[in-house]
């Protein structure tokens, strides 16, 4: 114990003495003050990063009230200290916090903060947690710019595709175009969760056009679903954001719902938000299921029946349009999900570096998102 109190002096040493910094706070007044309220375990958190005094780092309390935090995290955050988290952010982060005070364990969540794609690492300690932020900018480029290599790949692997078809190789041709849309998904996938800010083809269009294309889509696969009466509803929206959530609840029913699932498709409006359902009838989902999909669950689709990067990149495009994504049970049985839209979002010119959705000439959201469900003979070229 001696020897973990002499590193813990050893590195405040470190973090504090280089900088000549002075951390923001109501009652600390000496250069180092946010740090000498630490543990060893928690300076040791800190030390991961040398540049720690000029990181916005908060120190929160099981009640998610800011008891310290740098003067960097004071110009992110709020001034002063003693204030609750539940003011500054959202309630996913907030939740993330609190589970990870629960269990005890690190956690890393990817946030929005001032227009900017934040990294919150949460390491929890002696009923408190610190908070230490890193701004994902240079990260986001580096994501964009190796998913772009692998859209290249995808790419080339899909007119290899067409040749073999045109040579009447027609099952080896299915199998590489499967395989390079299981690419162009994850790729998709990976570079919208790490930062992008919004949409940047958003227009006005209507839920009954989404929802016919959807269907059409849907059946060039060979893929049956039932569209419910529904209310046309004009709503400003990236529509091929929207139409690759709705593929990616649909690939999920189609996972998890058994071989004879029914799927209905329909939109409606909830008080001043425009809803989008996807419903089934299949095995439905266990409450623990329910509880990771509504946790915004990160775990990796190697494990066997376990949780992809699916529907987190559906609710972020949810995230992305101001709205959100939930799971329920069916009411006979199966799953419900729902995609809400706010109805009152300002229409504004959007920004030339914003994110949009990359999709191959000769595929589709449906072709993109349904490629790791649906077998290889689906993917045949088209007339």
């Amino acid at each position: 114990m001696q020897l973990m109190f002499e590193w813990g002096e050893i590195i405040m040493k470190i973090v504090t003495e280089p900088q000549g910094y002075s951390a923001f706070g109501a009652d600390m007044t000496s250069e180092d003050g946010f740090f000498e309220g630490l543990s060893p375990e928690l300076l040791a958190a800190v030390c991961r990063g040398l540049d720690a005094p000029m990181r916005p780092m908060a120190l929160v309390s099981q009640q998610l009230m800011v008891l310290q935090q740098t003067r960097s995290c004071a110009a992110l955050l709020a001034h002063g200290t003693f204030y609750s988290l539940w003011d500054v952010l959202g309630p996913e982060e907030c939740d993330a916090v609190q589970c990870s005070l629960r269990t005890g364990m690190e956690d890393d969540i990817s946030l929005l903060l001032s227009g900017e794609r934040w990294n919150m690492r949460i390491f929890p300690a002696e009923e408190q947690a610190l908070l230490i932020f890193r701004c994902d900018v240079q990260h986001q480029a580096g994501i964009s710019m190796a998913t772009a290599r692998v859209r290249e790949s995808a790419a080339r692997l899909l007119i290899r595709a067409d040749i073999l078809e045109s040579d009447s190789l027609r099952e080896d041709a299915c199998v590489i175009r499967r395989e390079a849309l299981r690419i162009l998904r994850q790729a998709n996938h990976a570079e919208l969760l790490s930062g992008a800010r919004e949409p940047m083809q958003r227009e006005m269009c209507s839920t009954a056009e989404i929802l016919t294309c959807a269907q059409q889509q849907l059946a060039h696969l060979g893929v049956q679903v039932a569209v419910q009466g529904s209310e046309d509803i004009s709503l400003w929206a990236d529509k091929g954001l929207l139409l690759s959530a709705l593929m990616t609840l649909i690939s999920n029913s189609l996972r998890h719902g058994g071989p004879q699932v029914n799927i209905w498709l329909y939109a409606g409006v909830q008080g001043s938000s425009a809803v989008f359902g996807v419903d089934d009838d299949g095995t439905g989902l266990s409450a623990q299921a329910l509880a990771h999909m509504n946790d915004t669950w990160r775990m990796t689709d190697a494990l066997v029946g376990g949780w992809g990067l699916g529907i987190p990149y559906a609710r972020r495009i949810a995230e992305l349009h101001g709205g959100a994504l939930m799971f329920a049970p069916g009411s006979g049985g199966g799953c419900t999900a729902r995609i809400s839209i706010p109805l009152d979002q300002e229409i504004r010119m959007e920004n030339a570096n914003s994110y949009h959705l990359n999709l191959a000439a000769s595929a589709n959201a449906a072709d993109i998102e349904l490629s790791d469900v649906l077998d290889a003979a689906a993917f045949g070229a088209r007339s």
